[in-house]
């Protein structure tokens, strides 16, 4: 289980919440910058520890599935009302 909270949110910008589980205490950032072509959408996962490489990868690896999935789904065609 996941132990989350906002630590910041600004409406079309940024969203900043603390990711804790056990002993790992770090804090997952999502920013969205304009751009000519849409929107860039940065995802930041910091204050991982020296002694928790484990945990950064397992991060990793999580964050690389979600981030491929969710470009399968934006590039979907908008659903029909």
């Amino acid at each position: 289980m996941v132990q989350c909270a906002v630590v910041e949110a600004e409406a079309q910008r940024r969203i900043r919440y603390t990711w804790v589980v056990g002993d790992l205490d770090t804090v997952v950032t999502f920013t969205l910058t304009p751009t000519e072509s849409g929107t860039l959408l940065r995802l930041t996962h910091a204050g991982f520890q020296p002694q928790q490489r484990h945990n950064f990868g397992g991060a990793r690896y999580g964050w690389r599935m979600f981030c491929d999935r969710l470009v399968g789904v934006l590039a979907l065609p908008p659903s029909q009302p």
